[in-house]
């Protein structure tokens, strides 16, 4: 006999720390999305402002959509769509992982910064892809909130993430000698060549197969670097809550499920950060900040967006981990259909 909702009215970050606390199995349903939980793990994430593992993989050609749709009608009911692909060949361990914790982490972003903090839990729920990788609440949260801080490093305005992307004409922009700006890289250009003032950072990246994430992060040092129209008015405050850092447990007191996740070739903090903030590390991909703002070129009796005294668009951070550029090689070639 299944068990009845328990509903929520807390922060969802808070309330899937204290799930996993608790070693809860189901799904926590929110605004944004649902996050999956088994024995006090997160094993999946899902929301409709991210491209999802079906998307990834269809979209990318790496798993044509006929095989994804009669994978998940045939092996669906079992909760073993993940075992599924892998016993049919079309797709490796690692390959499965990465696009697994990538749409994940993607998809958690959106879920933990939801403003609403109305949430409801379904006890015993399970998802259809079945076990692939498990991360803790608590690294789900930090993660999080480690993305909204790069977001606001690159360009602190956050209403680029939910307004539509409307590139900026050539005659419109600023130049000259302090405001040299490097070229747009490829997948910023296709961005632009996409962006017809109506698409919103989330639909660019589901017409591209792209990360919801990494598709922001672009539309960020786009509007840094005065190549897309940064939205005027009252900018809305993050969402999400800070998160603990380090060992120990939290201000709410969470504390992680016992025992060591299961084996997998790969290591889920690497594949954390590597998914996270890929734009980061590769040369080039930061575009930058453009001196007295967007209004300056376009709208000169508009108020101009604040400004820092330097951002992450001007100031690219690297990391330099072999492993860690593999993996975005990885990834970068399932987006590019490759």
């Amino acid at each position: 006999m299944s068990r009845p909702p328990v509903r929520y009215w807390q922060p969802p970050g808070e309330t899937v720390e204290r799930l996993a606390e608790s070693g809860a199995t189901g799904a926590l349903h929110g605004e944004a999305g649902t996050v999956h939980l088994a024995d006090g793990w997160v094993v999946h994430v899902e929301s409709d402002k991210a491209l999802g593992l079906a998307g990834l993989l269809t979209a990318s050609g790496r798993v044509p959509a006929e095989v994804w749709q009669e994978t998940v009608r045939t092996s669906g009911p079992d909760c073993r769509v993940g075992r599924a692909l892998l016993e049919q060949g079309r797709l490796t361990r690692g390959e499965l992982e990465i696009c697994h914790l990538g749409a994940l982490y993607d998809a958690a972003f959106f879920v933990l910064c939801a403003r609403s903090t109305m949430t409801w839990f379904e006890p015993g729920a399970r998802h259809w892809l079945g076990p692939v990788r498990r991360v803790s609440a608590r690294t789900l949260r930090r993660e999080s909130v480690r993305r909204r801080d790069v977001l606001e490093r690159i360009w602190p305005w956050p209403q680029l993430d939910s307004s539509p992307v409307v590139p900026v004409p050539a005659g419109h922009r600023l130049s000259g000698p302090r405001t040299r700006v490097p070229a747009p890289n490829r997948r910023q250009r296709e961005l632009l060549a996409h962006a017809d003032g109506r698409r919103t950072p989330g639909d660019l990246a589901r017409l591209l197969g792209r990360s919801a994430f990494s598709t922001t992060v672009d539309v960020r040092r786009l509007a840094a670097a005065g190549l897309v129209a940064t939205p005027f008015g009252t900018a809305p405050a993050p969402g999400l809550a800070a998160a603990p850092h380090g060992p120990g447990p939290g201000p709410e007191g969470a504390a992680e499920p016992a025992g060591p996740p299961p084996a997998s070739p790969l290591d889920a903090d690497t594949v954390e950060i590597t998914l996270a903030g890929l734009e980061r590390r590769v040369p080039g991909a930061a575009l930058a900040a453009v001196p007295g703002g967007l209004a300056a070129a376009r709208r000169r009796a508009e108020p101009r967006p604040p400004r820092r005294p330097t951002h992450a668009a001007a100031q690219p951070l690297s990391v330099n981990d072999p492993d860690i550029a593999l993996l975005h090689r990885v990834r970068t070639a399932l987006e590019a259909r490759l």
